[in-house]
């Protein structure tokens, strides 16, 4: 999910080349609309109460959620206690206040988008490339498969959030 926070930190082109790199489908809050391209095969579409049903189906039956640059208001949550009951919420925002004010995430990381998201693209590059010439989907559902597997929703406390050098994959 992406929001306001990628196009304030010009971050459409590492947007981009995260969600074709890794197949990840791309939701936009209703701020973020324009940070990835609406008629691209991998954008869902807009979420909550304005957005469609397909995406909010999507959310809620999603086990890993990567929000880079949102709020997670309201109005693409609906009901904070009931919003995608068995995902492992990853939050990056640059404003430490907004990780985990609405709804609980797993992992925290305070940065700029583009330079998280970058980082990001560069740690699914080395997977592929760690699988050697093969840069099929298949490495990088492995990659997110460990990644979900390490990854647990804690929806009883805040998470601990640390700076973008100290918790963003290098």
């Amino acid at each position: 999910m992406v929001g306001h926070g990628v196009i304030l930190a010009e971050a459409y082109a590492e947007v981009r080349a995260l969600a074709e790199k890794t197949g990840i489908p791309v939701i936009t809050t209703l701020l973020g609309i324009s940070a990835f391209p609406d008629g691209h095969p991998l954008h869902l579409g807009m979420p909550g109460m304005h957005g469609e049903v397909h995406v909010n189906r999507a959310i809620q039956n999603a086990d890993v959620i990567i929000g880079i640059g949102l709020r997670f208001d309201d109005r693409v949550t609906g009901n904070t206690a009931s919003f995608a009951p068995q995902a492992c919420i990853v939050h990056i925002d640059l404003d430490r206040a907004e990780i985990g004010k609405n709804v609980p995430v797993a992992v925290g990381i305070v940065g700029d988008a583009r330079d998280i998201t970058r980082r990001w693209w560069r740690r699914w590059s080395r997977a592929g490339a760690s699988a050697g010439s093969n840069t099929s989907t298949g490495s990088y559902a492995r990659e997110r498969s460990r990644f979900a597997a390490t990854c647990r929703p804690k929806r009883s406390s805040r998470p601990s959030t640390r700076r973008a050098t100290a918790s963003a994959p290098s």
